[in-house]
């Protein structure tokens, strides 16, 4: 991982433009951490009502003035449980995704213990063009089109290239993909791509792939349990 400069500094944070979930407010105090021309700012959520959470702080993406659109939450449950979530509204490579959540770790560090970490969530495999291709390619050597239980899905996505991919990011952490959530999963063709992801091209996307709801939930484990 790249050397990077820590940068500890205190100031209002103007409309960053993210709903605040009921219970929380932002807290002014923040840390950033610059990479290049690019800066990660830390923002700490207040959990102003009874919370099963004792943490929750969000990262977000600066580059000069232009606050990207990549954002990761980070929530720790009291039983010390820890769960990242990715958030971005326009596709982006899932390449990408990994890289900017493993520039984050060294801030994430500061607040709390990554051993911890239990589930990490992403948008669906259609906001990823290059996952998308690969699961596409992948399933269609299997199945064709058709369509197949969860617990084959589970299956599925256990033995793709996906898996193998979060695997190689997680070791450091000392951790591995357990299973699978993909509340209301389902294939979704080409010609229905724009009824999600309007004002995009699909010219280099597959004739179908998957889609979800409520994204990717990946499930964690300690290595070689």
């Amino acid at each position: 991982m790249k050397k990077i400069g820590i940068i500890i500094s205190i100031f209002a944070l103007i409309a960053i433009g993210c709903k605040q979930t009921a219970g929380e407010q932002e807290k002014v105090e923040n840390s950033t951490m610059e990479i290049q021309d690019t800066v990660i700012t830390k923002q700490n959520s207040i959990l102003t009502e009874p919370s099963s959470y004792t943490k929750s702080y969000s990262y977000y993406w600066i580059t000069g003035k232009d606050t990207l659109d990549f954002r990761l939450n980070a929530r720790q449950l009291k039983e010390g449980s820890l769960y990242i979530s990715i958030s971005h509204n326009k596709p982006m490579s899932f390449a990408d995704a990994l890289k900017k959540t493993e520039e984050c770790l060294p801030l994430l560090q500061e607040d709390f213990d990554v051993s911890e970490i239990t589930s990490i969530n992403f948008r669906a495999p259609i906001f990823y063009l290059d996952l998308a291709k690969r699961l596409s390619d992948e399933y269609k050597q299997l199945f064709e089109r058709e369509n197949i239980p969860y617990e084959k899905l589970n299956d599925f996505l256990l033995q793709s290239s996906m898996t193998s991919q979060l695997n190689d990011f997680l070791s450091p952490l000392d951790k591995e993909v357990k299973y699978y959530g993909l509340e209301k999963a389902f294939i979704i063709d080409k010609k229905d791509y724009k009824l999600y992801l309007p004002d995009v091209d699909f010219a280099a996307y597959p004739e179908f792939t998957f889609n979800a709801h409520t994204g990717i939930s990946v499930s964690l484990e300690n290595k070689n349990r």
